[in-house]
C-alpha cells in the first residue's frame, strides 16, 4: 500500500524548467516523482529524500525561491539548469532537497510511508482473544469465494475487529506436490443450527490433502484449548490437527525481517500436533486442550508447549491409506498409497472456556 506524492512549481518558474525536468530521473528507492539527488522528494522522490520531506534549508533552498542563490538554482528561476535544479523540480538545494519538504527525515524516505519494505515478524502485532468464538462462517453472504473469504475476530462480538486493529482469518489449501491440483475450497451447508462451514475436497493420489486456517498473530492464553465440529472423508479414517506459534515459523526466506522466530530449519521447526483424531460423515464435536497437543519445536533440541499465546495459524492434514505394492515381491516393504476423493468440513471453531 505505497503513497506518492509530488510538488507544484510556480508557472513561471516551470516554464523555464521543462526541458529539464523531462528528463529527471526518478527517486532512487520507491518510483518517486523526484530527482535521486534533490528533485521532488530527494533520494526517493514521492514524499521526498531518504526519509523526508523538504530541502536543507526548506522551500527555496540556500538563498532563493529553490536554488542556492536565485529563485530555484545557481543563477536564475530553477536552479543550475532549470526550474527544479541539478535534477528536477527543486534544485539542489530548493523546493525538495536534502531536508527540507522531502529530505532527509520526513515521510517516504527509507523508513517511511514510500521507502523501502519494513517487514515484522508475526508477532509484533498481536490480537488478544475477546470472545471464544474464532470462526464460524456465518457472516458469509454467498458474494465470494471460499478462497477470498475472511472474518474478522479480537473484538467484544462474533465477527468483529479488535479495537485499533485489522484481525482476519479465513482457510487455505496446497496441493499434494509443487505444481500439483490443489484442493477445492468452498463454503458449505454447516453443522445444524449454523448456516455455513469451510469444506476442502481432493482426489488425492500421493499422500493426502492439507489446508487450515490463515490468521493474523493472536493470544488466546485465557482460554483452555480449541474446539470445532467436523466431518468428512480419509483414507484412515483419522485427521491430524497443528498450531503454529510464531517460534515454530521460520523466518520470511525473503527477507529475514518478517515471519516467525525459528531458528532451526524446515525439519527442526515443526508447528505443536494432535494426531488421530478420527473422522467421519456425521458431525463431531472435537475439543483439543492446549496440553493435548505433542509439542512443537522451534530448532534442534528446543520444544515449544503452546498455552495459547503467539498462535500465527491452524492447520489440518487428512491423510490417504497405503497398501503393499502387489507388483513387489510380498516381503519388499513397499507401500503405494489408495487414491481416495478426501473431504473434510469444519465448522464452528471456538476456543475452550
Amino acid at each position: 500500500m505505497k503513497m506518492t506524492s509530488r510538488f507544484a512549481v510556480q508557472g513561471l518558474v516551470f516554464a523555464l524548467s521543462v526541458a529539464v525536468a523531462a528528463c529527471a530521473a526518478p527517486g532512487s528507492n520507491n518510483n518517486g516523482a523526484g530527482g535521486s539527488g534533490s528533485g521532488n522528494g530527494g533520494t526517493t522522490g514521492n514524499s521526498g529524500g531518504t526519509t523526508g520531506k523538504g530541502g536543507s534549508t526548506g522551500n527555496g533552498g540556500s538563498t532563493g525561491n529553490g536554488g542556492t542563490t536565485g529563485n530555484g538554482g545557481t543563477t536564475g528561476n530553477g536552479g543550475n539548469t532549470g526550474s527544479g535544479g541539478t535534477t528536477g523540480n527543486g534544485g539542489t538545494t530548493g523546493s525538495g532537497g536534502a531536508t527540507g519538504n522531502g529530505g532527509t527525515t520526513g515521510s517516504g524516505g527509507t523508513t517511511g510511508s514510500g521507502g523501502a519494505t519494513v517487514v515484522q515478524k508475526e508477532c509484533v502485532t498481536k490480537t488478544t482473544i475477546m470472545t471464544p468464538v474464532f470462526l464460524d462462517f456465518e457472516s458469509y453472504n454467498g458474494q465470494v469465494t471460499a478462497v477470498n473469504y475472511a472474518e474478522a475476530f479480537g473484538g467484544a462480538t462474533v465477527n468483529s475487529e479488535a479495537p485499533g486493529g485489522n484481525a482476519y482469518t479465513g482457510i487455505y489449501a496446497y496441493p499434494e506436490s509443487s505444481g500439483g491440483t490443489a484442493p477445492t475450497l468452498s463454503i458449505s451447508a454447516g453443522h445444524p443450527p449454523s448456516n455455513w462451514a469451510g469444506s476442502e475436497s481432493l482426489s488425492a493420489t500421493m499422500w493426502g490433502m492439507g489446508g487450515g486456517i490463515w490468521m493474523a498473530c493472536a493470544d488466546a492464553s485465557a482460554y483452555k484449548g480449541i474446539s470445532f465440529w467436523v466431518r468428512g472423508t480419509s483414507g484412515t479414517g483419522t485427521f491430524s490437527f497443528t498450531l503454529a506459534m510464531d517460534s515454530t515459523d521460520l523466518p520470511d526466506a525473503t527477507n529475514a525481517a518478517g515471519g516467525g522466530t525459528c531458528a532451526g530449519t524446515s525439519t527442526t521447526c515443526k508447528s505443536a500436533e494432535k494426531d488421530g483424531i478420527p473422522i467421519s460423515s456425521d458431525w463431531t464435536q472435537v475439543s483439543i486442550l492446549w496440553s493435548d497437543f505433542t509439542p512443537g519445536m522451534s530448532g534442534t533440541g528446543n520444544s515449544v508447549t503452546p498455552n495459547g499465546n503467539n498462535i500465527t495459524g491452524m492447520g489440518w492434514t487428512v491423510p490417504l491409506a497405503f497398501e503393499a505394492d502387489p507388483t513387489k515381491p510380498a516381503d519388499a516393504g513397499v507401500y503405494i498409497p489408495v487414491p481416495l476423493a478426501l473431504t473434510i468440513n469444519i465448522d464452528d471453531i471456538t476456543f475452550i472456556q
